[in-house]
């Protein structure tokens, strides 16, 4: 019996405790339903499907075009997210009824429809705001996944809490039914209907409060025991795998126990190894741009022509959509998902997808991007055969992993029945190095073939991405006619939703027309403009400034001039110093933060001992009004962003206005400020205090436990914020069951990392950025350059390691690789002033100088150093052998022999600068070395000159080495040069050596001639 099958083969018919408590709530929510909903949910039968939640909140969208106002429905994103990875891990491991799981789901979708739907504006955001509440309550799905299987109290636990969930929904349903006569402080016509709503359902925010808190208890206590159980459910995989080697028979008569916890425990292993594929939230940025998008205003692409023939498959696989900056790119690329996710043809094909953002650099990374589109397309299903092969590779693979990535996608992309669709936004925003790796694989997959059409949209035009690769492609314009149509649409809901929020205050309706039209006329095709105006006009305090405001030689031309009147108005209303002190937070964090870091962080200094409260940001919540609506505060994790990637770049160039010349950010100096601020954040005393007061005095050990404990999992500062920087913003990865269990070892502790997390929200991004800030330190301009050296050589417990799980020890192999990846110089500097860590990784600093194109400068520090010799005969040769010119005389300069024998790996021990580059037809290394004094008749391991491997090589190369060898003085006597060129047949070269006084007498050793197999 295959082990993958359904669940429901091999648990009990009986059914648990956990089944009833939710199976009485649906019973309970099911007494509320008219006929019509009662039949609906009755057709719920099956779980739902993985994008169950994507799918169902862009159908709220289509249902709402109607109404007015921006996109709401991936507000409920998160509850909803919720409550479906809760029924995939009950219909997995607990719930004896099938259909149970199916109907947890069904009743809080058909609550969201119902609601949504409803012709009452404050009663469906009311609903939102309790649904955002909802939220924020739910567990954790990353913190139980791996604690659940185990642990009964935790499933009753759990499921009591989303019989809650399902409690409450009832009573949305009830409520509207309930509510009657304009007199009721529940009619959604009320005025006073919010605060009731608010009021009715406290009882039950209350409630789930206190089973959420609850289920963290149990998660504690199922931790205590898991370390045990995972050890158990080992032994028991490796009997029975023993087992059923010897006995098929008696395999198969198991108990239905240990069949059950088999199972189980291959599905977790398989989850692992599927989310082990990728961390990133993927769904964060759709999400945002749906936020921003009005009903139709971007459905005018659907009705092209380009589009429609993509879509159905007539023409080239990829479509390219190309708009300058702030046209909205990206809420196209929200609609063109939602749209396939909606569209009936396309609900068997799977819809993948990748936002690329500008204040994010992890998704900037062509790894990350095809790590994404990659994990979009796998099911635990797929984690078998060559999938599960390509999957383990990735994972354990210790270097570069794009092939192995690349032929992944392209299998899974290449699978029989309807295509795959693959929507990418931003790519434009990646570095060169970055898009050149993304479009060579992308290119790669079309020339193979794969069952897929992609959608990509970028401020560039195709031809300049792809330029040398011939690829086929439709094209379409964000400035066509059919886009215009978008904007007006997207101008007059715009206004009228200021005029409904009371935010524009104009009555005057042929004043409102003008508004309309005078934004739609001078756009431009830039929803970002349009914005921006729209906020300056609801700022005016009468019709008289609002119609100069709109005048056209008031208008600003540009972008930039926008921007800089913004500036104008933050300086007038005394905000520049607070702006200022944001501004390099905002533009060189390496990722966005919240609004609660930024209050922690934002004024602290250099080299600050400990911390001080009273320099705390007072009304960050403010910090929109601040930036007059340059920055946005995302509604779900609270983290601050610029509204477009073109405010950044503002901020990042020199302002030709020089009143503005102080809000221009240095990105070095910001990058260094940050990284100055991170460490001198980890080593505050606060922290200190703390970290000695929750680490007591070890007991004693008796010696047959000492390797017990040294090989036992212990509790780590960095994995727990680590853990706590993917709630914030990243989707965290599938629960690595080890590192869960390691993570709640310590119950006790549990409380004091819980406040010291509250209280210092910024510690996790400190934690994790802390190198990474520091690439750009140096001794002369770095304050905290002596406190990070002494963290880098001797380890800090609240550093994380970006080569480990665990925190940051000392310097070593894998951390010198991974600052080569990533060109930390600062790290490389450290490596390189030190006599015993050179000694130790200079192997490593040689393959970096011979594979960066601008590593003079290490290499120098290298050289200056003196710590290196016989060594640097051996960079020479490779460099000669790479052709790498420059290096060759910097080394020769420096004072390295160049007729002094080096080595390359794989190869004999001893060779030279000139032999490795007469075999690969280095001519002007050859020149420069010969030019040096080096000896071409100097006898290697391999060859008896120079002039061998040049006579070898042959061809146009091989002749003009040999020339320039044989004018250096090369004997041509005393070789087997005319014996290479011979067995290759080149004239020329044959010529040459008779003409040089070859011998065509002399006898050499017979070579060991290989026989061609003839199949015998």
């Amino acid at each position: 019996m295959d082990l993958t099958q359904s669940s429901q083969v091999v648990t009990s018919s009986v059914p648990k405790k956990g089944d009833q408590i939710l199976q009485t709530a649906i019973n309970s929510f099911r007494t509320v339903l008219t006929p019509e909903q009662l039949a609906e949910l009755d057709c719920i039968q099956s779980v739902p499907e993985t994008d169950a939640v994507l799918v169902f909140t862009a159908e709220l969208d289509l249902r709402r075009q109607s109404k007015k106002g921006k996109s709401i429905a991936s507000r409920l994103f998160p509850v909803l997210q919720a409550v479906h990875s809760f029924t995939s891990i009950i219909d997995t491991f607990i719930s004896s009824n099938p259909t149970i799981a199916a109907l947890v789901w069904g009743s809080v979708k058909m609550t969201m429809t119902a609601s949504i739907m409803l012709n009452a504006a404050s009663y469906y955001e009311a609903f939102i705001e309790l649904c955002m509440e909802l939220g924020r309550i739910c567990p954790r799905f990353e913190q139980y996944q791996a604690l659940f299987p185990a642990s009964k109290r935790l499933q009753e636990a759990l499921c009591t809490f989303n019989a809650c969930i399902i409690d409450c929904c009832r009573r949305v349903i009830a409520m509207p039914k309930s509510s009657s006569g304009w007199t009721s402080p529940l009619n959604p016509l009320n005025p006073s209907f919010w605060q009731s709503f608010q009021q009715v359902f406290e009882s039950d925010l209350q409630k789930l409060r206190d089973h959420s808190k609850n289920v963290n208890k149990e998660i504690r206590l199922a931790a205590d025991q898991s370390q045990y159980r995972n050890n158990e459910l080992q032994r028991l995989e490796n009997e029975q795998a023993d087992q059923s080697r010897r006995s098929l028979s008696r395999f198969m008569s198991r108990t239905r126990d240990d069949f059950d916890t088999m199972h189980k425990l291959q599905i977790m292993r398989s989850e692992e190894v599927e989310n082990s594929l990728s961390s990133y939230d993927y769904i964060k940025p759709l999400k945002q741009a749906r936020q921003k998008r009005y009903p139709k205003s971007a459905e005018w692409i659907f009705g092209t022509d380009e589009f429609k023939s993509w879509v159905d498959g007539t023409t080239s696989g990829l479509l390219w959509c190309s708009g300058k900056m702030g046209s909205g790119k990206s809420i196209i690329c929200a609609s063109v998902i939602d749209y396939l996710l909606t569209r009936p043809s396309s609900r068997r094909s799977h819809v993948t997808f990748f936002f690329s953002r500008f204040d994010d650099s992890e998704s900037m990374r062509a790894e990350t991007i095809l790590r994404a589109l990659a994990r979009q397309l796998v099911t635990v299903q797929d984690v078998s055969g060559h999938t599960k092969q390509a999957l383990e590779t990735i994972k354990s693979a210790p270097g570069d992993i794009l092939f192995d990535l690349s032929r992944l996608l392209t299998r899974l992309l290449s699978r029989k029945g309807p295509p795959s669709w693959v929507i990418l936004d931003g790519i434009d925003e990646c570095q060169r190095e970055e898009r050149q790796i993304l479009t060579k694989v992308l290119t790669s997959m079309l020339d193979d073939g794969v069952n897929a059409r992609l959608f990509i949209t970028s401020r560039d035009h195709a031809t300049s991405t792809f330029k040398e690769d011939y690829v086929i492609l439709g094209q379409i314009s964000m400035n066509c006619s059919a886009a215009q149509d978008g904007m007006a649409q997207l101008v007059d809901q715009a206004v009228q939703k200021c005029l409904d929020a009371e935010e524009l205050l104009v009555e005057d309706q042929t004043l409102i027309n003008e508004i309309k039209n005078t934004l739609t006329k001078h756009a431009d095709g830039m929803i970002l403009w349009v914005t921006l105006i729209l906020r300056h006009l609801c700022t005016q305090p009468n019709n008289e400034r609002i119609r100069e405001a709109i005048a056209f030689k008031n208008l600003p031309r540009s972008l930039t001039e926008l921007f800089n009147r913004i500036l104008d108005r933050t300086v007038s209303e005394e905000k520049e110093s607070i702006v200022q002190a944001l501004l390099p937070w905002l533009v060189a964090a390496k990722q966005p933060l919240t609004l609660s870091q930024l209050k922690e962080c934002c004024l602290i200094s250099p080299l600050q001992e400990y911390t001080i409260r009273d320099r705390y940001v007072n009304g960050i919540h403010l910090i929109d009004n601040w930036f007059q609506g340059l920055v946005e505060v995302d509604y779900e994790t609270k983290t601050v962003h610029f509204i477009h990637a073109s405010v950044q770049q503002f901020f990042l160039n020199a302002s030709d206005n020089p009143a503005f010349s102080n809000f221009h950010v240095c990105l070095e100096d910001a990058d260094r400020h940050i990284g100055d601020v991170c460490i001198t954040y980890l080593n505050f005393s606060d922290f200190k205090t703390t970290l000695a007061r929750i680490r007591p005095p070890l007991p004693p050990i008796a010696p047959d436990e000492i390797c017990q404990k040294a090989l036992s999992n212990e509790w780590s500062w960095p994995r727990l914020l680590r853990l706590s920087q993917r709630l914030q913003g990243k989707k965290p990865r599938a629960a690595d069951i080890d590192a869960s269990f390691a993570s709640y070892t310590r119950a006790a502790d549990k409380t004091i990392q819980e406040t010291i997390l509250l209280d210092h929200p910024f510690l996790p991004y400190a934690s994790a950025h802390w190198l990474s800030h520091s690439v750009n330190f140096d001794q002369e301009h770095c304050q905290t350059w002596s406190l990070w050296r002494d963290m880098l050589m001797w380890g800090h417990e609240l550093a994380a390691s970006p080569v480990s799980e665990e925190h940051h020890r000392t310097v070593d192999g894998a951390l010198v690789f991974w600052a080569t990846q990533n060109r930390h110089s600062a790290l490389l500097d450290v490596v390189v002033t030190s006599a015993e860590l050179i000694e130790q990784y200079h192997h490593i600093l040689f393959d970096y100088v011979l594979k960066e194109s601008d590593t003079n400068p290490l290499l120098h520090h290298m050289l200056s150093t003196k710590s290196l010799g016989h060594e640097l005969n051996s960079l020479c040769c490779r460099a000669a052998y790479h052709g790498r010119l420059e290096i060759v005389k910097t080394l020769y300069e420096a004072g390295v022999d160049v007729n002094a024998h080096g080595g390359l790996l794989g190869r004999p021990p001893n060779t030279l600068p000139l032999t490795e580059a007469a075999e690969k037809g280095h001519i002007k290394v050859i020149e420069y070395l010969l030019q040096r004094g080096a000896n071409p008749n100097i006898q290697t391991d391999l060859y008896r000159s120079a002039l061998v491997p040049a006579a070898e090589l042959g061809g146009l190369k091989g002749l003009q080495a040999c020339r320039l060898l044989i004018d250096a003085g090369a004997n041509v006597r005393n070789t087997d040069a005319l014996l290479k060129s011979c067995a290759s047949g080149d004239r020329e070269i044959i010529k040459l050596l008779l003409s040089s006084g070859a011998d065509v007498n002399a006898s050499y050793p017979a070579p060991q001639w290989k026989l061609p197999s003839v199949g015998i």
